[in-house]
């Protein structure tokens, strides 16, 4: 009996040691990364205002590629260009064994005329980064700094994926089609957006993170007032909202159910005789989705007069639902803890009803998770609310962006050894 006892507490501390070396070995690291990402602060805020100052819309991200690929070369990974379009891809081989997992950042701008707040503001007239993705760019640009300088040390590989065309819901799929995810393909994926936390928060939801898309198109013709017709389609698909548009009275809060939708009509310049209304809808379950189709049915039924006729296409789920695996969120948590401490990690239970992304195309083929990066600085006055006239991004989101997900990729290596 005392020998088992002995035997017992032998394995007890060695057991104890192991966890309390690994723990100690963990720390080394994160303390590695902390530094690699001070030293680069200043050089990743001047890649982040180069590119803020030269933005390129979906599609011709030609200059932004050029500046990922050429840092990634520099660091020594696998580069391939011209994945899905502009898409960069670059391949960090760690020096132990251990699987492939995958970090996705999106480079592509949007179309926009308002004034730019920043001095670093965009050369390019009506063209602005107001969604975060050149801070998106550089925090991929971080992570790959930080987990190349512990390369010897990393168990594994990690596959970095710079895509273009995520605001036209084009560069996912595209580079998907080119084999993104295959030679190495990658056991999981991760991803960050800018969102309007204080700078220095990372938020984490499991499960359904942003609604996907239904896409809307009706023809109007007739002899009647189609332009009058159109406009009042246009009011029925608006109106089965259950939510208003971020920052108004009913849309302060992400509700657990709810409908979002958003149309306009213009005349067919081919046939000025002819409308078109395009609209989308999203909302928080498959119950809600079928409510609001109905509603758009029977709306424009009745919303038709005499001598207007119409073609309603009703296209379910043109956008997936981007639906955060839950095993992977809650294994990331301690990680980031780690990395912004307990009140910077801010725990999210519900979907925010006004944004889609296209990362859902990567977690329909693997398992993935975004997780919501603060951009907001109040004590400043400036707001990261993506697509809002005066967004502002806090630069200090760059290194606490990198430390966070370098601390996720790195935990999930050396977890699924």
């Amino acid at each position: 009996m005392i020998r088992r006892v002995l035997v017992l507490l032998v394995a007890s501390v060695g057991s104890a040691a192991s966890a309390g070396a690994a723990t100690l070995q963990t720390e080394t690291r994160m303390g590695q990364l902390e530094a690699t990402l001070e030293t680069a602060r200043e050089t990743l805020i001047e890649i982040r205002r180069d590119i803020h100052r030269h933005p390129e819309v979906s599609g011709e991200e030609e200059r932004t590629a050029g500046i990922v690929a050429e840092y990634l070369q520099g660091l020594d990974l696998e580069v391939t260009t011209g994945v899905g379009g502009h898409g960069v891809v670059g391949v960090l081989r760690g020096g132990r064994p251990g699987l492939v997992v995958s970090y996705r950042a999106d480079m592509d701008a949007v179309y926009d005329d308002s004034h730019d707040p920043v001095s670093f503001r965009s050369e390019t007239a009506g063209v602005r980064h107001i969604c975060g993705h050149d801070i998106h760019t550089t925090v991929g640009l971080g992570v790959a700094r930080a987990l190349a300088s512990i390369r010897d040390d990393l168990p594994g590989t990690v596959k970095f994926i710079f895509q273009p065309a995520e605001e036209n819901l084009q560069g996912a799929a595209a580079m998907i089609d080119d084999g993104v995810l295959e030679n190495p393909a990658p056991r999981a994926i991760f991803a960050v957006h800018s969102a309007p936390f204080e700078v220095g928060q990372v938020g984490a939801i499991e499960g359904l993170a942003l609604p996907g898309l239904d896409r809307v198109t009706v023809t109007v013709t007739g002899d009647g007032d189609v332009a009058t017709t159109a406009r009042a389609y246009v009011s029925v698909i608006n109106g089965v909202r259950t939510v208003g548009p971020p920052g108004s009275s009913d849309g302060v809060e992400s509700p657990e159910e709810f409908i979002w939708s958003r149309a306009s009509a213009g005349h067919d310049r081919s046939n000025p005789g002819r409308w078109v209304v395009q609209g989308f809808v999203k909302a928080s379950s498959e119950e809600a989705y079928a409510a609001a189709k109905q509603s758009i049915r029977d709306g424009i039924e009745a919303a038709t007069p005499p001598g207007a006729e119409y073609h309603l296409d009703h296209r379910d789920r043109v956008l997936p639902d981007m639906i955060n695996d839950p095993e992977l969120v809650r294994g990331s948590l301690m990680a980031l803890r780690r990395a912004v401490g307990e009140d910077g990690l801010v725990v999210v239970t519900s979907a925010v009803p006004y944004f889609g992304e296209d990362f859902a195309f990567y977690q329909q083929r693997i398992p993935g998770a975004m997780y919501w990066l603060g951009v907001s600085n109040s004590e400043k006055g400036t707001v990261g609310m993506p697509h809002s006239p005066g967004f502002v991004a806090d630069e200090e989101s760059i290194v606490t962006g990198a430390r966070a997900m370098s601390a996720v990729l790195l935990d999930y290596l050396e977890r699924h050894r």
